[in-house]
């Protein structure tokens, strides 16, 4: 069976993060959610229509690469419990969000909070919850851990070597250069890499830019110095890869700690968001029943995937309008003083 998986704050103008580094290069965590798309009244009128491929389904489900792994095992325990036919595909959110526009599936899936363009007549947004993005470095290199701020001025290309940044300059050999390694997708959506640095533009021009995430670990696997990140943690945790990439802490905090990204202490994630159709014309009762059971059993998501499900988020004060996480918590967001 293929698969599939489908912040309202834009980043003030000085923000300090809890280790009172400044994040100003940190991008928008969530677009407002009160910034709907337009389309017209044939669009609206129109029902969901399934691809011949899809055809004697009750549900269709397109997600994400990077949420499929984790959602498919609840998605196939909920079709053998109703014993309905669900169909899951998977794509990317580009993908995702395009079947969602043609009206061809009832539930997109995506690892990026959705844009004002994503945000369909009829259509409403759940977040399931967050993992975090992977720092990741080669398992040959001395380095455990980095600052926030290390890792956005390496990402920009402000040191050259190693041993120019501050925190690992003695543990590692003077000669050894950074290669920063970058991939860059859904530009036009907030958060995720852009957690990192707002922007393409903003990264080094000295960086080797990769289009997959297979590349991206296959890379830092293989060279020694290099730095990346990932959000896919069913690809970081191949058997492959164990003892060539690792994980690294940030401020203090390591990815693999629970506590600290659902507190927003390790700084950077994705999030694990569906949607489902409201309107008379397109809504599926079964595919809004799926979605409550995916939200009641986060908590059963694979471990291996770092998944905070939504009902920790809300006890550490991050942002809902309904399902939908639309906001970090207020702390995150406190403006320096002048």
């Amino acid at each position: 069976m293929i698969a599939a998986f489908f912040l309202f704050l834009a980043t003030p103008p000085l923000l300090h993060g809890h280790s009172g580094l400044p994040t100003t290069l940190k991008g928008p965590a969530f677009a407002n959610p009160e910034e709907v798309a337009t389309k017209e009244e044939a669009w609206q009128k129109q029902p969901i229509r399934y691809n011949a491929q899809d055809m004697g389904a009750e549900v269709v489900v397109l997600l994400d690469q990077n949420n499929y792994p984790g959602l498919l095992p609840l998605i196939q325990a909920f079709a053998r419990k109703q014993q309905i036919k669900v169909v899951v595909r998977e794509g990317t959110c580009g993908p995702a969000i395009e079947g969602l526009q043609r009206k061809e599936v009832d539930i997109g899936g995506s690892c990026c909070p959705p844009a004002a363009a994503d945000r369909l007549p009829g259509l409403r947004w759940h977040t399931i919850g967050i993992a975090p993005l992977a720092i990741l470095a080669n398992a040959g290199d001395p380095i455990t851990q980095l600052s926030a701020a290390e890792v956005r001025s390496i990402f920009r290309g402000e040191w050259l070597r190693w041993s120019q940044v501050p925190s690992v300059a003695q543990l590692v050999a003077k000669d050894l250069p950074i290669h920063p390694i970058i991939r860059f997708h859904c530009k036009t959506r907030p958060g995720h890499w852009r957690l990192l640095l707002d922007n393409k533009e903003l990264f080094s021009s000295r960086a080797d830019e990769v289009g997959s995430m297979l590349d991206m670990v296959t890379n830092i696997a293989k060279r020694r110095g290099t730095l990346g990140y990932e959000e896919n943690w069913h690809t970081i945790n191949q058997p492959r890869f164990r003892g060539k990439v690792k994980t690294l802490a940030v401020d203090g905090f390591h990815p693999h700690d629970r506590k600290a990204v659902a507190s927003g202490k390790y700084p950077f994630y994705f999030t694990y968001n569906v949607s489902t159709w409201s309107s008379t014309t397109t809504s599926n009762a079964k595919a809004s029943q799926l979605v409550e059971y995916l939200l009641a059993h986060a908590e059963e998501i694979d471990p291996s995937y770092h998944v905070v499900p939504a009902s920790e988020l809300k006890k550490q004060g991050w942002q809902f309008k309904g399902d939908e996480l639309i906001g970090e918590p207020p702390w995150l967001q406190t403006v320096a003083p002048p």
